[in-house]
């Protein structure tokens, strides 16, 4: 006798019939997934990918450039740090830098080669900073993340296309005043000045920063704005601190000083203090 297998009625009925059956229910309740998107709703979809992008792309530039300020400004505090070793090192004096001072008083060179950075040790600082292999990011000491150059639309010098790292081996340009006694008046021939015969107070007298604080102070025309403002700028203080300023053009008074050894300020000076 041959043995037949007996199924549930419901399970017969489901096996008789079309497999198309199913197809055509699940395509009939999902109905919206078989027609696609119209040519409105693709429009829709754009405009509002447009919106958010030009509202999140300020936003991600706004935040990218605040952490760049914020790493400019630890460079520089670090840099305070390296200025401190300097002093203790050498009875309170400043080292002596005829040529370039305001860029030659630490930084790299850049291979020619590789165009790898390696500390340059000719530049006094660096004798104090702890030995780095070529293109280490121990490096970037010296280089500011929104460094664009130091640029004019009038002339085609300057650093052109490079930054200002790349051109003199470092972002932060110092106080030439302070890395030879002739410039600051204090002496007939090139020597070093002691930080006793300043007499500015150290809060006040700029050690280094962005170069826009040069650029301003002398009106040379040339553009360091980096950080989205003009004539704004990290600056480096005697004192070690690090301060978010304004710069304003041939200021002998004020919250910035440049002289290391400041005359008392007449009473219209002191107005404007």
């Amino acid at each position: 006798m041959t043995a037949r297998l007996l199924l549930p009625s419901c399970l017969l009925s489901l096996s008789e019939e079309s497999p198309h059956t199913h197809r055509n229910q699940y395509s009939h309740g999902h109905g919206l997934l078989d027609r696609g998107f119209t040519l409105i709703e693709l429009l829709i979809a754009l405009i509002v990918i447009g919106i958010l992008l030009a509202v999140l792309i300020p936003a991600l530039s706004s935040a990218r450039r605040a952490s760049h300020k914020q790493i400019c400004a630890d460079n520089q505090r670090q840099l305070a740090t390296v200025w401190k070793l300097y002093w203790e090192d050498n009875d309170d004096h400043f080292p002596l830098v005829v040529t370039q001072p305001g860029w030659l008083y630490g930084g790299v060179r850049h291979s020619s080669i590789r165009e790898q950075a390696f500390l340059d040790y000719d530049r006094p600082l660096n004798r104090y900073l702890s030995p780095a292999p070529p293109g280490s990011s121990a490096l970037e000491i010296f280089r500011c993340p929104e460094d664009h150059g130091i640029t004019s639309k009038d002339a085609p010098v300057g650093t052109a296309h490079r930054t200002a790292y790349r051109s003199y081996g470092t972002s932060y340009r110092a106080n030439s005043k302070l890395l030879n006694a002739q410039l600051a008046g204090v002496s007939p021939h090139p020597q070093s000045l002691a930080r006793s015969q300043i007499t500015t107070a150290p809060s006040r007298l700029l050690l280094m920063g962005d170069p826009v604080w040069h650029e301003v102070f002398h009106d040379t025309g040339w553009d360091a704005s980096w950080h989205g403002k003009p004539n704004e700028g990290n600056f480096l203080f005697l004192d070690g601190s690090v301060r978010y300023m304004t710069m304003f053009p041939h200021t002998r008074v004020g919250p910035i000083i440049l002289d290391p050894i400041l005359s008392s300020p007449t009473p219209e000076h002191t107005s404007q203090d």
